[in-house]
């Protein structure tokens, strides 16, 4: 069986709650929300946030809570927002100029990837200092862990996240930085773990979000002005071989970059 989330994000213009904006007030709003998000270099507060668009912390907490409904913010554990997905979804699945949406193009990949290794596959793609996974296909056995990857968590709890972390150069500065000792000590091996990820290209480890997976990603360039995501291979950790899909991971990746350097 092969199951999972569609490349193609659902589309939002029938969701509860967003209401209509005549005159496009509230959507200029909406558009200099997601603006201000984009540019931050980490998540932001309410009170940032409306200090820099100008507008009241009573008017954006509903707008907040709409947005993170139709999944183009995400709200963090911290009470913070980050921008979420769904631009990025529906900027590589639709548009005249794109003959093969982004989803028709790798899907054939990862299904072929699935059929190799017959583990969980996916892709990781980092928004703010989180990650997603969108595509996953993956087995009977895999169905509790494929379904635990469904909602974004800490990039650095995880081989695909931090994978992205070390390829990303616009990571905050301060991640993962501590007041106590002990936290500094954490500081200071997240920052080697990212260094040797640099080094090598391929990121393995168990997840320290999702008790019982383990995960090998490689990174993908999506495109010439796509974003770079990973690959991933999960299993669980009572399966030792996982790093020996390694070949057929990087000849994937191979593939799907070679295919999209095609694409029109």
């Amino acid at each position: 069986m092969v199951g999972g989330q569609n490349l193609r994000a659902a589309r939002p213009a029938e969701r509860a709650g967003a209401d209509p904006a005549p005159g496009g007030g509230p959507l200029r709003k909406s558009l200099a929300v997601l603006e201000a998000l984009a540019e931050a270099p980490r998540p932001l507060t309410l009170s940032e946030l409306s200090r820099r668009v100008g507008q009241p912390k009573s008017t954006l907490h509903r707008q907040m809570r709409i947005l993170t409904e139709l999944g183009l913010v995400i709200r963090m554990e911290s009470k913070s927002y980050q921008l979420g997905t769904y631009l990025f979804h529906l900027a590589s699945t639709s548009g005249p100029a794109r003959l093969h949406s982004l989803g028709h193009r790798v899907t054939p990949y990862l299904i072929e990837l699935f059929q190799l290794t017959r583990k969980i596959v996916s892709l990781g793609l980092l928004s703010g200092t989180r990650i997603q996974h969108v595509g996953t296909l993956y087995g009977q056995e895999h169905i509790p862990l494929a379904t635990a990857l469904r909602r974004p968590f800490p990039a650095h709890a995880s081989a695909a996240g931090m994978l992205l972390l070390a390829k990303n150069p616009n990571v905050p500065a301060d991640l993962g930085e501590g007041r106590t000792r002990r936290e500094a000590a954490r500081a200071d091996a997240l920052r080697r773990d990212l260094e040797r990820i640099r080094r090598t290209g391929l990121s393995y480890a168990p997840s320290q979000h999702i008790p019982g997976l383990v995960e090998l990603a490689a990174p993908v360039s999506l495109g010439r002005d796509g974003p770079v995501a990973a690959l991933v291979v999960g299993d669980t950790v009572r399966n030792r071989d996982l790093r020996s899909a390694g070949r057929v991971l990087l000849d994937t990746v191979g593939a799907i970059e070679e295919s999209l350097a095609r694409a029109p």
